[in-house]
């Protein structure tokens, strides 16, 4: 029987050809959530990066960790960082423990609250901000927030123009 997916030890990139860039933790960036695994956004200086939001709409890609460093190690501001921002991979997210509900393979992720993410709600197309993926696991909520693997794929949210 073929090995399935397995969660590395200390790294957000589980497999497959990532497309990754260099960025800066820009200046409104809150060091304390700049972890691997986070969903990062545009910050307000040209290649500068942030934690993203709730429903975030343009996120550029997942945090990788810092070289030779633990995931739990955080970047500081100014710190350079490595943004996994497309290919065809499979990265380790943070969901968050609020609002996710139960996840199963193929289930799409969106931005939740610094950088974590969730599980789409259903009947809510427009509201939730930009998918991130699609679980490539299941998961349960539970009290505390967890590490899912996610098939990388950063498509807009399909809310009407404005």
């Amino acid at each position: 029987m073929p090995q399935y997916l397995t969660k590395p030890a200390n790294s957000v990139l589980a497999g497959g050809d990532p497309d990754i860039q260099e960025y800066e933790i820009g200046a409104n960036a809150t060091a304390a959530k700049m972890l691997a695994g986070r969903i990062v956004i545009h910050d307000t200086t040209d290649g500068d990066v942030k934690e993203a939001g709730s429903k975030a709409l343009n996120p550029i890609g997942v945090l990788m960790e810092k070289p030779d460093q633990l995931e739990a190690t955080a970047y500081a501001v100014g710190d350079d960082a490595r943004v996994i921002i497309g290919g065809k991979c499979t990265v380790k997210l943070t969901i968050t423990s609020t609002g996710s509900g139960s996840v199963a393979p193929g289930d799409w992720l969106v931005c939740a609250a610094d950088g974590k993410v969730s599980k789409v709600a259903v009947g809510a197309m427009g509201a939730q901000g930009a998918r991130i993926g699609q679980a490539r696991e299941s998961w349960t909520q539970s009290l505390t927030d967890g590490e899912i693997l996610v098939k990388l794929q950063i498509t807009p949210d399909m809310a009407a123009a404005a």
